[in-house]
């Protein structure tokens, strides 16, 4: 996926992290879209299709497990890959996420190697 034609959208409501996600991603090559809301993001994620949704889960409006629930049962973005980045750590929460359609869910520290990786 990585090159300069890969769009990768990142729904995140803290701007520091929003901001350093979009920097490393830009350098990386990638092409970035950001959401600091739930709304706005699924909006841009219906409209432009990306490759990949970093997703946070707790947002203004539509919280991050809605989301991946509605993208993922739509035809036009079923196929959009889903990275939940998110502070909930405890097992209940990974599990509710990826049995929803996330494709994998990165927990709060975390780090821009891994999510490279």
């Amino acid at each position: 996926m990585k090159n300069s034609s890969s769009h990768i959208l990142i729904i995140e409501d803290e701007p520091d992290i929003n901001e350093l996600l979009s920097i490393s991603l830009e350098k990386s090559g990638y092409n970035v879209s950001k959401s600091y809301d739930g709304e706005t993001g699924l909006n841009i994620a219906r409209r432009t299709s990306p490759d990949l949704v970093l997703l946070d889960l707790m947002l203004p409006g539509l919280n991050g497990l809605d989301i991946c629930r509605l993208l993922k049962s739509e035809e036009g973005t079923a196929s959009i890959r889903i990275i939940m980045i998110t502070a909930l750590s405890q097992e209940n929460d990974i599990v509710k996420g990826l049995e929803i359609g996330a494709d994998d869910y990165i927990t709060k520290p975390f780090s821009i190697k891994v999510l490279h990786a």
